[in-house]
């Protein structure tokens, strides 16, 4: 296939080369001959070089690996403070508030549940592990709005509530659903 690629680059370049020539104008130069008659003559030169370029292998280098910066805390923070405010108006909405584990504000969530994310907050990161410490382990984001099902959880993650959630297009992963504040998923349905 290659070969005859090549072959017909050259008939190409072959037949522009005698189109050229033939469109150029050429320079005339004055012979003078010693005859009787003076006559001119027109000397035409033709060069035609074919180059074949064929891309010239690079080794291969190894990037330097990425370093990413971590985080580490001086000391442990403190446990959340969940807003009464918030909890009493959820509440007053139908929402069932517990407290599932210690040092992690209030949840609203469960497994199996079929939530969104809360359009208060911004987008949620997605993450391969329930970590909030190091932004390294984010994988995706989930949008104001958009449906999560809730597989797995929670895990309490300095101070923030993290469920195992899956996306509508199949991204699996941890994000948060509160910080003993703030809402980031909200239930589908109250329970009943």
């Amino acid at each position: 296939m290659k070969k005859i690629q090549v072959t017909n680059w050259l008939l190409v370049l072959w037949v522009a080369s005698f189109f050229l020539a033939s469109c150029s104008a050429a320079t005339p130069q004055v012979i003078e001959v010693t005859r009787e008659v003076p006559q001119t003559v027109v000397v035409t030169q033709v060069i035609t070089q074919v180059v074949i370029l064929e891309p010239s292998p690079t080794p291969s280098e190894t990037p330097a690996p990425i370093v990413y910066p971590t985080w580490t805390p001086t000391s442990l923070p403190q446990p959340p403070t969940p807003n009464p405010g918030q909890v009493q108006a959820l509440k007053q909405k139908g929402f069932y508030v517990y407290y599932p584990l210690e040092g992690c504000g209030p949840s609203i969530v469960r497994p199996s549940f079929d939530v969104y994310v809360s359009m208060d907050g911004g987008k949620n990161a997605i993450r391969s592990s329930p970590d909030i410490s190091s932004a390294h382990n984010i994988i995706g984001y989930a949008l104001p709005g958009e449906h999560l099902k809730v597989i797995s959880g929670p895990v309490c993650s300095w101070g923030w509530l993290m469920w195992m959630v899956e996306t509508d297009y199949g991204l699996t992963g941890w994000t948060p659903e509160s910080d003993g504040k703030s809402f980031w998923l909200i239930p589908m349905l109250p329970p009943e």
